[in-house]
């Protein structure tokens, strides 16, 4: 889904050639840590369960619930050993043409949408169901790739667009909020790209607080309400994501995975792991 080789934290989404959207469908969910982008990510589940952080909410998601991720939100996957069949749009800001800054300059004040939702979407219909036509249409689309295929998406795509500019609860930013959300993440962006070149080693609070040019109370605190979780908990969730990509050369020993993505004990190694993908490291690898 992402091209992590720069900085997971700050993805930047590779959209097709000339397109101003991306389409991924997949049902596998093996997680992804924490991040943000400018583009407005939608996410509908088609079959299964998956759960998505978005800021410091957790989200449990259901078939049929569709979530909403606002430009620079901060957003993590959950993962699910039993796989979750979605559809995921990431759509840039010119997809909604003369409405393109109303759109990332809003916040979703609703960002979970779930079959029993009432509200309406015009007429007769509500909300969740307009949205869930046009979401179906896509992944049809997409998945049966008949002529024309390409041009009947993007039709869907400007239609999902208009109802979001239409009936989805909407919810100005303040002239400087949005400025200094992105100050703010610029500078976590600092830090997080400090984490990924350092994660191998004992990277403690204060070393993190120093590059950020903080004290380290108010670095704890300033991670904590930015990133909507705490220092440890990300270092160690971006440890997990490396030892799991290390997982899959199943010659590899898993105590020496442990120590080359930081930790110092197996035992933590195995603890954390358990804790961040539901099973052990040797079950998420016969998995594979």
């Amino acid at each position: 889904m992402v091209d992590d080789t720069e900085n997971p934290w700050h993805e930047k989404i590779a959209k097709s050639e000339h397109e101003s959207y991306n389409i991924i469908i997949s049902s596998v969910e093996n997680g992804f840590s924490a991040h943000w982008h400018k583009e407005i990510e939608i996410v509908y589940i088609i079959e299964g369960s998956m759960q998505i952080g978005l800021n410091a909410v957790r989200y449990p998601l259901n078939r049929g619930d569709i979530l909403f991720i606002g430009s620079c939100d901060i957003h993590r996957y959950y993962p699910n050993p039993l796989g979750c069949t979605k559809i995921i749009l990431q759509l840039d800001k010119s997809v909604f043409g003369d409405y393109a800054d109303q759109m990332v300059n809003r916040k979703f004040t609703m960002p979970h949408i779930s079959p029993e939702c009432s509200l309406p979407a015009g007429g007769q219909q509500l909300l969740q169901a307009a949205l869930e036509q046009q979401l179906l249409g896509i992944y049809e689309e997409t998945e049966q790739k008949l002529p024309g295929y390409k041009l009947a998406s993007k039709a869907r795509i400007h239609d999902l667009s208009a109802v979001l500019i239409r009936y989805m609860p909407m919810e100005a930013y303040l002239p400087e909020e949005r400025t200094i959300r992105l100050q703010q993440l610029e500078r976590l962006d600092t830090v997080c790209k400090y984490i990924e070149q350092n994660y191998h080693t004992d990277i403690t609070l204060e070393q993190a607080a120093k590059v950020c040019g903080f004290s380290l109370h108010h670095f704890s605190r300033f991670f904590k309400e930015t990133a909507g979780m705490n220092f440890v908990h990300y270092v160690n969730a971006f440890r997990i994501d490396k030892a799991k990509l290390l997982l899959q050369d199943r010659e590899a020993s898993i105590t020496d995975i442990a120590y080359q993505v930081g930790f110092n004990s197996i035992e933590t190694f195995n603890r954390v792991f358990k804790k961040l993908n539901n099973c052990t490291p040797t079950v998420y690898r016969s998995k594979k």
